[in-house]
């Protein structure tokens, strides 16, 4: 069963939680396949510097900011999809919110990604790279992942494109 989580643009912060994804401990190893960071040319910035972009395990769940909804069609909002839409997802399958204020707490550090945001640089609109290396991430259940933003401020907007896959444990 596949599943694409839709994570919105938002505007970029130092040390900005984007987002969170946990498996809350049920009968699924989640396989994370890809994260591919998406800069939004739909806002005007100019003389700016990159932002790197930090992908993490968490060892809590998110609390606060906007939790994620299920085949949604609003595009300022975290949405998991079916790929294949004959496989519902149930929110108790998986969890994910969008900016959470609280949880999500940090743990191992394992890939990361520096994306440029300048509408005027047309590299910014390049395919990013996949944050995700050649293997899947397992997150086993009571775990999760999140992207965090480095501590170097800048501007601009970027959201997430995430595939996951889950398999029977």
């Amino acid at each position: 069963m596949k599943y694409s989580l839709f994570v919105p643009k938002q505007a970029v912060g130092a040390n900005l939680v984007y987002f969170d994804l946990w498996n809350p401990g049920n009968s699924f190893l989640v396989e994370l396949e890809s994260v591919v960071p998406v800069v939004s040319g739909a806002v005007a910035v100019t003389g700016v510097v990159g932002v790197d972009l930090i992908l993490t395990r968490t060892s809590a769940v998110g609390t606060g900011g906007t939790a994620a909804t299920v085949e949604g069609t609003d595009t300022t909002a975290m949405t998991f999809s079916g790929i294949d839409n004959s496989q519902p997802l149930s929110l108790l399958t998986l969890s994910a919110r969008l900016t959470p204020s609280g949880g999500a707490t940090a743990g191992a550090v394992l890939e990361w990604a520096s994306v440029f945001t300048e509408e005027t640089n047309a590299a910014a609109y390049n395919v990013q790279a996949n944050m995700v290396g050649a293997t899947p991430v397992i997150i086993s259940p009571s775990s999760g992942i999140r992207v965090v933003q480095g501590a170097v401020a800048s501007v601009g907007n970027i959201g997430f494109n995430v595939v996951v896959s889950l398999k029977p444990r």
